[in-house]
């Protein structure tokens, strides 16, 4: 049987962050996020733009509760994934803010069983402005039941980057 590469994308090339409401504090209690992701990936032999929507909300001053939405394009098969996900902020005085997360990931691959997945990530948010970061991390995702004889790994690790505005 045929081996499966399925790379998650090497970055979150587009992610902008946008509250609902206006806070003092980027990531304070309260503060509503929604995001829209553009990036690159392969899978199955083909290369795949991402677009994704997502949306986050701090139940606490830097904790954040979210779920995010990918739709992989371009190629086939036909791939979706929801991801919902905790992350905390390590707020400071510093223009650095660290971070770290959790998730929980639902994949549909058409032709495919389902495949599900946990993951973490970590990284740094850069304040750029009064209402702007950068983020750059890391993320570790296992899939669960996953067939070896199909897919080339079941675990991946892969660079994060993004730019957020808050309004």
């Amino acid at each position: 049987m045929k081996q499966v590469k399925f790379i998650k994308p090497l970055s979150l090339v587009l992610l902008l962050l946008i509250p609902l409401e206006s806070s003092a504090d980027m990531f304070g209690q309260g503060t509503k996020r929604l995001s829209v992701l553009l990036g690159r990936g392969q899978a199955f032999g083909d290369d795949y733009t991402i677009l994704g929507l997502g949306f986050g909300y701090y139940v606490y001053d830097g904790l954040e509760l979210a779920i995010n939405w990918d739709s992989w394009q371009g190629g086939e098969p036909e791939i979706n994934q929801v991801t919902p996900e905790i992350r905390y902020v390590f707020r400071n005085q510093s223009s650095i803010d660290p971070y770290v997360g959790a998730l929980y990931r639902w994949t549909s691959i058409s032709g495919f069983d389902d495949e599900t997945a946990y993951g973490f990530r970590a990284g740094v948010y850069i304040t750029t402005g009064r209402r702007s970061f950068i983020g750059i991390g890391a993320a570790y995702v296992e899939t669960t039941s996953c067939d070896e004889r199909v897919y080339v790994s079941c675990s991946d690790t892969y660079p994060e980057f993004s730019f957020a505005v808050t309004f």
